[in-house]
């Protein structure tokens, strides 16, 4: 085989994919770049989940039409000069690269008119090249219309999700920016409907609200400090607003939002003492640093980067993690003993007897109706909040609780089908950042087969009307934010959400946590009902639940054979 010089279009598109991956990817590198023209309000629209059409305009500086020219080539860019400036990169990506790198694998058009001259010009390109130009009409700033994104690349195209997928996954990525830069102005649509609007806000925790609503914003805690090179805002939730998985952990390099590797271990694992298994904190990290001690070119996209001594940055995350919780917070209580937040203690649910086969001990949280049997077990107590020791015929069981009760929980929904909702008599309003409550609208159909009547109210609210009856007593204790977010999350993640996967997360979400005491009772009726289940081995996501010691394992060991 002999070596030979590629062709240059195979170049240009070869060198795309180092930068567009999907819609997002595009999305992001032309928010960037306007922020970059210094722009204080930016426009996005999104069609065919960005696939078919995507827009970006912005009211930054614009480019002369020579300007625009060089834009749309490879290795041109307004941001550096000479190779001593790829040390100290201050801007948040290379305009030129991120526009050659689009236009080579989809039709593009660009207006653009710099604020000093009277008219504004327009670039036709077409698989990286230029198939017409002229004068345009447009006030000051650049406007960048992506159409048929990969069509000369089939290959890639076909790889990419639905439609609705590819449209979350770009709301999730203009939300980091959103909240990277407070002080722009952004307007998003998506199909048609506006799924954000911000108003430009006067600082980190402003946009927040917008965000997350005020409610969640004004329980975060502020914390400051300032180190030679170093500069963070931060602001962490205290541990009740704990999530199913790191959603919202969020690092802001100087304005980049940047994933954050090992370093959320170091927020983690001051956060581990307070949290329930599972649970991981939520944290908006607004980290300046001097251009000097990071590297931002280990990543084509800029996604990651490389801090020239991360112990520092560690440290320095860890004592804002312990600063923000120190002295104030204590661990938290059993979720049993906790007080309900979400809804008035006297008015749970609509008034009305459970059905026999979800009904519930006076007080407490299990089933009183599986059926026992002759009973071969006897249950000794709990250690350590999370485990129980059951004695049988054979051995010695340790049940680990949380997954225990996942399979009880599981089980209960799988074999109801359509489970009966429990009506609140107070419909309960909740808000979700705009991806989270997109993907909840798309799924709400879904989740009322598993009792959940989630009504939507405006852009990112809902009313919850209805919950799971086997659910609803022990979920009004812990609230009802947790579980959907974790259906959206699936959503978010897989599109399609199948009903067994919504009854796993529903059913995970509402199981007792580890660290969490039962009384006597309550651990009895527990290990009646797992003991009943038809497959006691593992928990809907193939953990174990119990370890199993035969006697004569143990005599063994003990040396007593």
């Amino acid at each position: 085989m002999r070596i030979r010089r590629l062709d240059e279009a195979l170049i240009r598109r070869i060198a795309a994919g180092e930068v567009v991956e999907r819609p997002a990817s595009v999305a992001k590198e032309l928010v960037e770049n306007s922020l970059d023209a210094g722009a204080s309000h930016v426009e996005v629209e999104i069609r065919g989940g960005g696939v078919d059409y995507l827009k970006v305009a912005d009211d930054g500086c614009g480019m002369t039409p020579e300007e625009m020219r060089l834009a749309v080539e490879r290795h041109t860019t307004s941001k550096i000069s000479r190779e001593e400036d790829l040390l100290s990169i201050s801007t948040l990506g290379f305009r030129g690269e991120a526009l050659a790198a689009i236009c080579s694998v989809a039709r593009v058009r660009i207006v653009s008119r710099p604020p000093i001259g009277d008219d504004a010009y327009e670039l036709i390109i077409e698989g990286g090249r230029i198939v017409g130009e002229g004068p345009a009409a447009r006030a000051p700033g650049t406007t960048v219309e992506v159409r048929d994104l990969f069509y000369n690349t089939p290959a890639r195209r076909k790889f990419l999700r639905a439609p609705k997928t590819e449209a979350r996954y770009a709301l999730w990525i203009l939300r980091r920016i959103a909240l990277a830069h407070p002080g722009v102005r952004f307007e998003v649509r998506s199909e048609g409907h506006n799924v954000f609007g911000l108003a430009p806000a006067e600082g980190p925790l402003e946009r927040i609200a917008q965000l997350y609503g005020g409610n969640f914003a004004k329980r975060l805690i502020p914390v400051e400090m300032e180190e030679l090179g170093y500069r963070l805002r931060a602001l962490f939730g205290p541990p009740e607003l704990s999530r199913p998985t790191r959603s919202d952990q969020f690092l802001f390099l100087s304005g980049r939002p940047v994933q954050l590797g090992t370093l959320g271990g170091a927020i983690e694992d001051v956060y581990r003492r307070y949290l329930p298994r599972g649970g991981h904190p939520v944290f908006f990290l607004y980290l300046d640093v001097d251009p000097f001690l990071v590297d931002v070119n280990v990543h084509p996209q800029k996604h990651e980067v490389r801090f020239r001594n991360e112990a520092a940055v560690r440290d320095l995350l860890r004592r804002a993690a312990t600063a923000a919780l120190g002295g104030r917070i204590v661990p938290l209580p059993s979720q049993a003993s906790r007080p309900r937040s979400d809804i008035p203690p006297e008015s749970t649910h609509a008034s009305g007897e459970l059905s026999p086969k979800f009904s519930q001990k006076p007080g407490g949280l299990f089933s009183a109706s599986a059926p026992q049997g002759e009973r071969r077990w006897r249950v000794l107590g709990q250690v350590r909040k999370s485990y129980i020791l059951v004695e049988t015929e054979e051995g010695l069981e340790i049940v680990d609780q949380h997954v225990a009760h996942e399979r009880v929980l599981f089980e209960k929904l799988r074999d109801s089908g359509e489970v009966p909702s429990h009506l609140l008599l107070v419909p309960q309003p909740l808000e979700f950042p705009p991806d989270i409550a997109a993907a909840l609208r798309e799924v709400a159909p879904r989740l009322e087969r598993l009792g959940v009547l989630l009504e939507p109210f405006g852009e990112r609210g809902f009313l919850l009307r209805g919950w799971p009856a086997p659910l609803v007593d022990w979920q009004a204790r812990k609230g009802f934010r947790e579980p959907l977010e974790a259906a959206a999350e699936r959503a978010l993640r897989g599109g399609e959400v199948p009903l067994e996967e919504l009854w796993r997360e529903i059913a995970c979400a509402g199981a007792i946590k580890a660290g969490e005491h039962l009384d006597p009772a309550e651990q009895e009726a527990l290990i009646a009902e797992w003991k009943n289940t038809k497959e006691p081995a593992r928990c809907p996501h193939g953990r174990p639940i119990a370890l199993r010691i035969p006697w004569e394992e143990l005599e063994k060991r003990l040396g007593r054979d």
